[in-house]
């Protein structure tokens, strides 16, 4: 998925992709929502517009991401599916959103990347309400159990203000 702009300007009409391909873990190595990605398909078509010196390429990506269990750690497959609509330029640029080319190869890697995590679910978890981890002092509770807990909580500032009432 890499093309240079004279490739590109050789071609008539607009180039296709369809490519399975793999993503070392390394570049989720700085997001901690995310293990990795594997069975990635990537496919779509771009085109070169030489009068304006621009790339568009529209990407449509689908795997499965490998992500930890917010409550137990352990690693979930997560399927995901995610599409977009990339600008490559030549020369530097104020528009937004557009990828500068260096080296006048166009690479879409990057751009899957972005896509991808773009995805990330800020937190998932499979593990049932009985596997929630507890110790001395303190437990993990669902959501619905702490909805629970606060309904009858009364706040502490406002705790001298039912002295009022009571009277």
């Amino acid at each position: 998925m890499k093309w240079t702009k004279s490739q590109l300007l050789r071609q008539t009409q607009s180039v296709t992709f369809d490519e399975d391909i793999e993503i070392d873990a390394s570049a989720f190595a700085g997001n901690s929502r995310i293990n990795g990605v594997k069975d990635v398909h990537v496919y779509g078509t771009g085109h070169l517009d030489p009068n304006e010196d621009v790339f568009y390429a529209d990407v449509y990506v689908e795997g499965t991401m490998l992500c930890p269990d917010a409550i137990t750690g352990d690693e979930i497959e997560i399927p995901f599916e995610t599409d977009s609509q990339e600008v490559y330029v030549f020369e530097e640029t104020e528009e937004d959103g557009a990828r500068v080319v260096t080296n006048e190869v166009i690479e879409l890697l990057p751009a899957v990347i972005d896509d991808i995590l773009l995805e990330v679910p800020l937190q998932v978890t499979e593990a049932s309400e009985d596997e929630y981890p507890e110790g001395d002092g303190w437990k993990v509770y669902s959501e619905a159990e702490y909805q629970e807990r606060q309904k009858d909580r009364l706040d502490p500032r406002l705790a001298v203000l039912k002295q009022f009432k009571d009277e």
